[in-house]
């Protein structure tokens, strides 16, 4: 990577605010072929969110000026030594267009809330058209498609959260939820299998979300992959009573499947 040399600049902030702000970088790269190949330098741009720890966690902005992809840590002293500072940008162009995200995103939920859901679907759809992996919009379109029972959008969407590995963060957890819950309602089972097990590969022990798998089984009809699952969550939490009634609903639901053979046995026998 070359830099523009610069000296190092201290980064502040209001007090008891974590700084953000945007910096830039000058990187080198080829473009053409054979005897037209040549060397040119482009300008880099990345968004910079100071953590608890100090470090910082930056990530590239997109061509809407809105931050994107995953996030690299960077320490404080590489982000003075190796960027410049772009104040400008970042008031003029980046916080601009990051309010203007989350008015969609905020109009659309409110939408959403009143069940008026061809608004919601256009803000939400205004908001993805400049942050195409804006968490919360995917959700809300998502779940807007599902109160619509339009599912074959739903299933596009579904796939969408799931290569999102951030959809799957704690801060999202209720939407997750929500998401799941109308998936199963409107039996879109193996959607909903997929979409748990994404979640379950990057935590193995939470309860919730294995009483979600157990339940989505359950309603399958999958009683032993159900009862799996739900002793993993009853592992970890035994005093879950939306776990206990599940155990208890699998156990009538067993003794009906060997209760059914019995008497149809009987039927053979009076006829």
């Amino acid at each position: 990577m070359e830099t523009a040399p610069h000296t190092p600049k201290e980064i502040s902030s209001p007090p008891g605010e974590a700084f953000r702000g945007v910096f830039s970088t000058q990187t080198q790269a080829y473009i053409g072929f054979g005897a037209t190949k040549r060397r040119v330098k482009q300008n880099v741009h990345i968004f910079a969110e100071e953590q608890p720890d100090g470090s910082y966690l930056v990530r590239n902005l997109n061509k809407n000026f809105i931050p994107t992809g995953k996030g690299r840590p960077i320490s404080r002293e590489q982000l003075l030594t190796d960027y410049l500072p772009e104040p400008d940008l970042y008031m003029n162009k980046v916080v601009p267009m990051m309010r203007r995200v989350q008015q969609n995103v905020e109009a659309g939920d409110a939408h959403r809330s009143e069940s008026e859901l061809m608004s919601a679907e256009f803000e939400y759809k205004n908001a993805l058209r400049v942050d195409e992996e804006h968490i919360r919009a995917t959700f809300g379109l998502g779940l807007t498609y599902l109160d619509r029972g339009e599912l074959e959008n739903a299933k596009l969407v579904c796939r969408r959260i799931i290569s999102l590995e951030a959809a799957f963060g704690p801060e999202h957890k209720h939407l997750f939820n929500e998401f799941g819950i109308k998936m199963r309602k409107h039996k879109m089972f193996e959607q909903a299998l997929l979409y748990y097990f994404k979640a379950y590969r990057l935590s193995k022990t939470d309860d919730h979300l294995l009483y979600n798998i157990a339940r989505t089984y359950f309603e399958r009809g999958k009683l032993k992959l159900a009862s799996k699952f739900l002793a993993m969550a009853q592992a970890i939490n035994p005093a879950f009573p939306e776990a206990q009634t599940l155990s208890r609903a699998i156990e009538r639901k067993v003794q009906e499947e060997f209760a059914f053979p019995v008497e149809r046995s009987r039927l053979r026998v009076d006829d």
